[in-house]
């Protein structure tokens, strides 16, 4: 009997937006995340005399449940993914960075991607998951859950290797691609040693499978400082410990369309300005396409305005310094930086015009909207305006 499912609020246990279990031989943590609460939940494995037992703590109440812990979250683990009916921003199995038996971690890990695949093949529609994550002993597994979720929501996965002792093959994560479709993914793996290998492995990868990403991301617990030598390309942050392998898509279909031969009685940009085709190669694209997209002709722009397709942006991060730096996250695109170097009054009219030319049409939630501002500029603004002073105090 699934204990957690069961004693979240019915009208919304099939509505959660965000769930993680993290997991080790012993015990298990999951923060289920709903449209108005989050339910955080412990599952500890207790022995003795009498036999193997769990206790589950769900908001400070504790509930006896004579079976192995493992046993108990696989149930809850499979009844929220038969029974979900909206998608999940973030869907995440993984193993915690302690543990004490391994070979028992092992098993669990069997188990869960057991249960994963399971419920998974249960349910009549595949679910919809935009964030994956899960901890696997063979890329395998990673691969068949993959391919039971929707690729067209699907944008970000990642695999962690949590042992060791794994070797990382390009090979083995080849087949995670196929059947992705125009959708492409951002792939991060978390692993332990990044080593030259590694690196060949991954540039193997990248060259094999690049018209199916936008990035390979790779955490890691160790470096060879060889390998920092050779990826001045990437996006390296040391303190993070992540090396970010970026793909330039310049090239996609959006920049064919404006290439098109005008001559070409067969195939006309006239039939881009037709707004039923416009939504189905629109519906879609993130916010950076659907800029580019307009800039093609007049036509094109007006009916992309006409379908007014949802840019699909996640998050958006504005940063008020000696200069103006807006970031923005949308899906199928790497984040977009824009920086505007004129004077501040000028150029902060330029950021509102462009943020609301870029978010008008949007319908999907954005997860988080950031607007920060450096501490030597609050306190220029505080001298102008005095009323900004107990803002700018909370700065200091």
């Amino acid at each position: 009997m699934p204990i957690v499912y069961n004693e979240i609020s019915t009208l919304f246990k099939r509505e959660a937006t965000r769930i993680s279990f993290s997991f080790n031989d012993q015990e298990a943590r999951s923060f289920i995340r709903q449209p108005l609460s989050i339910t955080e939940c412990h599952y500890e494995h207790i022995g003795g005399s009498a036999g193997v037992s769990t206790v589950v703590t769900i908001s400070l109440r504790d509930y006896l449940v004579e079976d192995y812990f493992i046993s108990v979250v696989c149930e809850d683990v499979e009844a929220f993914v038969r029974h979900q009916t909206k998608n999940f921003i973030q869907f995440s199995l993984t193993t915690s960075n302690t543990y004490g038996d391994q070979k028992m971690l092992e098993t669990n890990i069997n188990r869960m991607c057991r249960c994963l695949e399971n419920s998974l093949q249960s349910r009549k529609e595949k679910l919809k998951v935009e964030q994956f994550s899960l901890s696997v002993l063979e890329i395998s597994q990673a691969v068949s859950a993959v391919n039971l979720l929707d690729r067209e929501i699907l944008q970000i996965v990642t695999v962690h290797l949590p042992f060791e002792d794994h070797l990382f093959m390009a090979d083995d994560f080849i087949p995670l691609m196929k059947g992705q479709g125009r959708r492409k993914l951002d792939l991060r793996i978390h692993l332990h040693d990044f080593s030259l290998k590694v690196l060949e492995e991954v540039r193997k990868l990248l060259s094999s499978t690049s018209n199916q990403l936008n990035s390979i991301t790779i955490n890691y617990k160790n470096v060879d400082e060889k390998c920092i030598e050779l990826i001045a390309e990437t996006e390296h942050l040391p303190e993070e410990k992540t090396v970010k392998f970026s793909i330039d898509h310049s090239a996609d279909p959006i920049e064919e369309i404006a290439m098109l031969n005008l001559s070409d009685n067969r195939f006309t940009l006239n039939i881009f300005e037709i707004p039923s085709i416009m939504m189905s190669i629109a519906s879609p694209l993130g916010c950076f396409e659907i800029q580019t997209l307009r800039k093609v002709s007049r036509g094109i722009r007006q009916c992309v305005d006409y379908v007014k397709p949802d840019p699909h942006i996640h998050r958006c991060f504005i940063r008020v310094g000696n200069s103006l730096r807006v970031r923005i996250d949308s899906m199928m695109n790497r984040p977009i930086w824009a920086h505007y170097k004129g004077s501040l009054e000028q150029e902060a009219v330029r950021v509102v015009n462009d943020f609301d030319s870029n978010t008008r049409h949007q319908k999907s939630c954005m997860d988080n909207l950031n607007i920060d501002m450096d501490k030597e500029i609050c306190k220029l603004k505080e001298e102008v305006d005095p009323a900004l002073s107990p803002n700018c105090s909370e700065m200091s």
